[in-house]
Formats: structure tokens, C-alpha cells, sequence
């Protein structure tokens, strides 16, 4: 049975290629399996800002419900190009028995605790469309097939669940086609541990491995500098200007 991951990449304001570049080779580095980058639906397409940009930029990222398509694998390492892997730990989801995974609960690397968000206003809980993995049985068929149809009809469930329709999010696409095929039962679909996520508010560097995080919180009426360093482990980097300028730094 063939492994490998797949990795979407559609350039807009953001050069999500060369970052993409970099999370495949992470992908090979660490987990010893090939990676595939293909470009998405670059009709689906509207404006997200992040603290990092000087103004909201050209979000393209449709097209991520073609993945069981356009996977040459037999079990599939969908990411976002801005996961960056820095351990093994996905060999285990990899490896395990059920059709398909994903993350339910995140953390930000400065916080202390973990949490399932809601989106919408009827609070549809959220699973993270970052990272995922899966066969080619019939659940992850019929998941991707209703992937699909909510990203064609994505203003009607919009409507239907209570969010707003721009920009397209695949986590909550993914949100909605996993409780319309499971019913809300999930069985056995949850990644056992939390995606972590790096604020687009953060400066990044990295230093031989380690990751070197500043950013600043408001305590005592002030704002205060604060840094993590984190070594061996996988991240999911919001901030897309931050990551352009670490492959400058590291060409």
C-alpha cells in the first residue's frame, strides 16, 4: 500500500508554492514518505486579512475537497503548505486502522490549554481541514463527496448553518460534510492530540531546529515582550508574510 502526502498550493498575494516547497521536503525529512503538490480551484477566492499584512490579501484555497482525486496514494497525508512538520508524530495517525482523521481540538503555542471551536451562530462544532488523513474506503468517499457538493452550494449552507459565506473555509466545509456523513457520531475520526497553532501576530525564526517565537501581551496596562522556543514539533504557522520571510532568510 502507498503512502505520501499531498499539499495544496494556489499562488495569490501569498507565494504558497515555496512554501509549499518546504513543507514537502519537511513531509520526506520526517515522516520518509513522498510528497505531491498540486494547485487548487483558483475560482475559489476572496480576502483574508492577517496581523502580519499591511492589508487583507487574495486567499485562494478552494479546491482542497478533490484531495481522494487527486491523491496518487492509498492513504493520504492531506496539509495545509503552512504545517510545518519538525517530528515523526503523524507516523502514528499514518499508521493506524480507521478511514479518516483530522483535528478537532487546537492550541496556540501561548496558550496552556486546548479547545474545540464553534463556528456559526448555532455553535457547529469545528474540525481543522490543516491536516488529514485518509483511505480510500467509502467513509472517506462519501466525506469528500459532500466536501465537495457544500464548497458548490456554499452560500446555501452558510445560510443553513449561520456563518458567514466569505471568505470559503475548508475547516468548516470539512465541519459540515463530517457531521452529515457521521451524524455527529465521528467515529474514531479525531487525531489524539492538538493541532498547534502559531499566532499570525508572532515573529518566527528558526535556528538549526529550533523555533523561536516572539510576540507581546498586554499585562499590567502595558505591553510586554514574551518568547517560546520549541523544538521537535509540527506547527501550523498563521502568519504567511512570516513564513515568506524565513525562506528569504534560509535560501
Amino acid at each position: 500500500m502507498s503512502t505520501g502526502a499531498l499539499i495544496y498550493a494556489t499562488d495569490g498575494d501569498i507565494a504558497y508554492s515555496r512554501i509549499a516547497q518546504e513543507c514537502a521536503s519537511r513531509v520526506e525529512q520526517y515522516l520518509d514518505i513522498p510528497a505531491t503538490i498540486v494547485q487548487g480551484d483558483t475560482a475559489v477566492k476572496g480576502k483574508r486579512g492577517w496581523a502580519d499584512c499591511d492589508a487583507p490579501v487574495e486567499w485562494r484555497n478552494g479546491g482542497r475537497c478533490n484531495a481522494l482525486h487527486d491523491s496518487p496514494y492509498d492513504c493520504t497525508l492531506l496539509l495545509d503548505a503552512d504545517y510545518w512538520i519538525a517530528s515523526d508524530c503523524l507516523k502514528h495517525v499514518l499508521s493506524a486502522t480507521g478511514n479518516f482523521y483530522a483535528h478537532n481540538t487546537r492550541m496556540y503555542i501561548n496558550e496552556k490549554e486546548s479547545k474545540t471551536e464553534t463556528f456559526g451562530l448555532l455553535n457547529t462544532p469545528m474540525w481543522w481541514a490543516t491536516v488529514c488523513v485518509f483511505d480510500r474506503s467509502e467513509f472517506s468517499q462519501d466525506i469528500f463527496d459532500v466536501w465537495q457538493m457544500i464548497e458548490q452550494n456554499y452560500n446555501h449552507y452558510a445560510n443553513l448553518f449561520q456563518f458567514s459565506a466569505s471568505p470559503f473555509r475548508n475547516d468548516y466545509a470539512l465541519s459540515m460534510a463530517l457531521l452529515l456523513v457521521t451524524g455527529g457520531e465521528y467515529p474514531h475520526c479525531a487525531i489524539p492530540y492538538s493541532l498547534i497553532n502559531v499566532p499570525d501576530s508572532c515573529n518566527i525564526n528558526l535556528d538549526n531546529g529550533t523555533w523561536k517565537l516572539e510576540y507581546t501581551v498586554y499585562e499590567n496596562e502595558q505591553l510586554k515582550p514574551k518568547k517560546i522556543t520549541v523544538k521537535d514539533q509540527d506547527l501550523h504557522i498563521m502568519g504567511k508574510r512570516n513564513l515568506e520571510r524565513l525562506l528569504e532568510l534560509h535560501r
